[in-house]
Formats: C-alpha cells, sequence, structure tokens
C-alpha cells in the first residue's frame, strides 16, 4: 500500500526528530505504521533506533506496533533502540509491551544480544532486571556467553572493552540468581514429583502459593504451582492449591494458557471438573497463542468426557478461535460427526444455551 502525503510526511518528521511535527501529524490523521519507502521501516524503528524517546512514546501513545518486525532483517524497534544504545527508549517500548525475548527472524538474536553485541552494559542490566533470557541459542549457534567472549575478542577499545567485562559479570550473577531461585522452588519441586506430602510441607512453612518458576528454557517457565499440578494431572495436589486459594486464572508466558487449558489439553477429566467448579472461574478464557478456549482444547485433542464437565459448568460454545473455528467445528473434525458430543453442540447452537 502506497503511503498517503502525510505518511510520508510523518516518516520525515520522525526522521527529522522533529517531536511538534509528528504531534501534528498524528492528530491529522497520519498512519503511525506506515513504513519508510526506502528502509521499509516504521516510524517507531526510525525514532527507536536514533534514540528519539519523545517521538518513540508519542507514536506508541497513537498505536504504533511495538512488536511489529522488519522486512529485511526481522528485528522490531527494541532490537533498534538496542543497537543504539538508548536505554530511554529501551524502556519506553518495553513499558508498551514489547517482547524482550523476540528473536530476528535472520540471525535469531534477542534485544539482549544486541545489547551485548553494541557494548551497552545500562541496557544489559536493564533487559536482565526485565525477564531478559540468558539461555538462547542465535541461529548460528552462538550463546549468550559465546556472543560476551567474542566481542571481548575483537574489541580493543578501553571503554568497549569495560563494558563488556561489566555485562560478563552480570550474565554471570544473572546466572546465579535463577540457580538460587530454582533451589528456593521447595513448592514447585514438590509438584514436579507429584509429592503431595512434600506439597503440604512446603504450603504449611508459608511457600508462595503463586510462586513463578523462573525462566530457564524448561517446559514449566513462568509456570505457579496450579498451571503445573493441571499440566502434570496430580488430581489432590491440584485440590491442595485450590482450597489454599490458589488462583484459578493464572496465565503462563509460554503459551498464555490458563490451568483449565492444561487440564483439558491433557485430558485429566477430575482436574478438569475441579477447576471448572471452582470460584471465579474464566471459563472461556481464550489463548492468545490461538484463540482456544479450553473446551476447543478438550475437543481437539478428543476428551469428550472434559467438554462435558465444561459445558455442564457453563463455558460457552459460540467462541470463534483464530483458525476460524467453533467448539462444534472442533468435535466434528476430531470425533467425526455422529459423535454425541457433536450432536450436544449442535443442540446448544439451537437452543437457549447459545
Amino acid at each position: 500500500m502506497t503511503p498517503s502525503v502525510s505518511d510520508k510526511a510523518l516518516i520525515a518528521a520522525v526522521r527529522g526528530r522533529d517531536p511538534a511535527e509528528v504531534e501534528r501529524l498524528i492528530a491529522a490523521g497520519a498512519n503511525v505504521n506506515t513504513r519508510d519507502p526506502a528502509s521499509h521501516l516504521t516510524g517507531l524503528m526510525l525514532a527507536a533506533g536514533v534514540g528519539d524517546a519523545k517521538i518513540v512514546r508519542s507514536l506508541i501513545c497513537a498505536g504504533a506496533l511495538v512488536n511489529a518486525v522488519d522486512d529485511v532483517a526481522g528485528a522490531t524497534a527494541l532490537h533498534k533502540a538496542c543497537q543504539g544504545g538508548h536505554l530511554e527508549a529501551v524502556q519506553a517500548l518495553v513499558e508498551a509491551g514489547a517482547f524482550v525475548n523476540q528473536q530476528t527472524t535472520t540471525t535469531g538474536h534477542t534485544p539482549l544480544v544486541e545489547a551485548i553485541w553494541f557494548k551497552s552494559d545500562v541496557i544489559v542490566r536493564y533487559l536482565l532486571e526485565h525477564g531478559a533470557r540468558i539461555n538462547i541459542d542465535t541461529y548460528y549457534g552462538f550463546t549468550i556467553d559465546d556472543h560476551t567472549n567474542y566481542a571481548l575478542r575483537v574489541n580493543e577499545g578501553t571503554a568497549g572493552h569495560d563494558a563488556l567485562l561489566r555485562i560478563q559479570s552480570m550474565v554471570a550473577e544473572r546466572k546465579a540468581a535463577i540457580s538460587r531461585q530454582q533451589g528456593a522452588q521447595n513448592l514447585n519441586a514438590a509438584i514436579l514429583k507429584g509429592d503431595l506430602t512434600a506439597v503440604r510441607a512446603a504450603l504449611k512453612a508459608g511457600d508462595d502459593i503463586e510462586q513463578r518458576w523462573p525462566i530457564t528454557g524448561t517446559f514449566q517457565d513462568g509456570h505457579t504451582p496450579l498451571l503445573i499440578a493441571a499440566r502434570d494431572g496430580h488430581t489432590e495436589i491440584a485440590s491442595e492449591l485450590l482450597r489454599h486459594g490458589a488462583n484459578v486464572n493464572a496465565v503462563e508466558p509460554v503459551f498464555g494458557a490458563v490451568p483449565l487449558h492444561k487440564a483439558t489439553y491433557h485430558g485429566y477429566l477430575e482436574i478438569t471438573k475441579l477447576l471448572a467448579n471452582a470460584p471465579g472461574v474464566n471459563l472461556d478464557y481464550q489463548g492468545p497463542s490461538n484463540g482456544y478456549t479450553p473446551l476447543h482444547d478438550a475437543l481437539w485433542h478428543g476428551y469428550p468426557e472434559c467438554a462435558h464437565a465444561l459445558l455442564d459448568a457453563g463455558a460457552r460454545t459460540d467462541l470463534v478461535a483464530w483458525d476460524g473455528k467453533l467448539p462444534l467445528d472442533i468435535a466434528e473434525q476430531e470425533l467425526g460427526p455422529n459423535h454425541p458430543i457433536v450432536a450436544e453442540l449442535r443442540e446448544r447452537a439451537r437452543g437457549p444455551h447459545a
């Protein structure tokens, strides 16, 4: 789509670092997500790259897409800000929801890798404090340690070398902190073992019932105890956690799922019933990756009993997932058009349950 005159003027104002003109053009209706015809970068990427935090904030407030990627490297505005060493722009983007662990489509660089590559120790510290992963591999096989060590070998400038040594120390400190966090996960560790006695002991000792597993590149990254129990099929443990007030609607950051997704995805009927009838449960939460509700998941994996439990608890049947499918569509696809659950869903679609 060819940019309009006002869209071109907005890009020119961003390039000219003219915040007043940017504001005027936004108010006049310029498209804040238009791309520069020459670089194919959005205005937000351009502003982030030169560190104009005021323009970055204006564009974000006007609806600029903070996680849009460029057409060449597949990098976001946050990558650009890290490359330029612009902490204030980085802060504005992260506060607006920029993905701190987004990997570029060409190299697999995260913003943290870019900050290391460009020797910005202050940005490295900020990203580590805001959940940047240190256990990633780039698409050419480098780890974070490989990057730091390589950068130290090829940088002779005193300031850059000193910054890289500070970065190396920060990464080591982060590793040690993760190790300490894992060692303190008594409740989650007990659940991973399926040890109800140890779970009760951890709860009695005052362990945080909403403790989150540290982001370490495991299947339980960011999971609460109830999320892990629901995923791993520990019915008695799930019941104990609910009895102690565990958040039945906790969302994990890997897939964006809630405990009910975990239970129905694996066909754990008793846990599904426990969760579906828990006070305050959101039966119809749609996961951000595919828009599936727990009912979608139950049918997708062929567990009609779990689907029945959700329907009995009042789950909606009219929610459309991002692939355009209703629960009925998935039931017909996975269980066949003659399955009893399909007939029930059709009936509900016609009747007062719809």
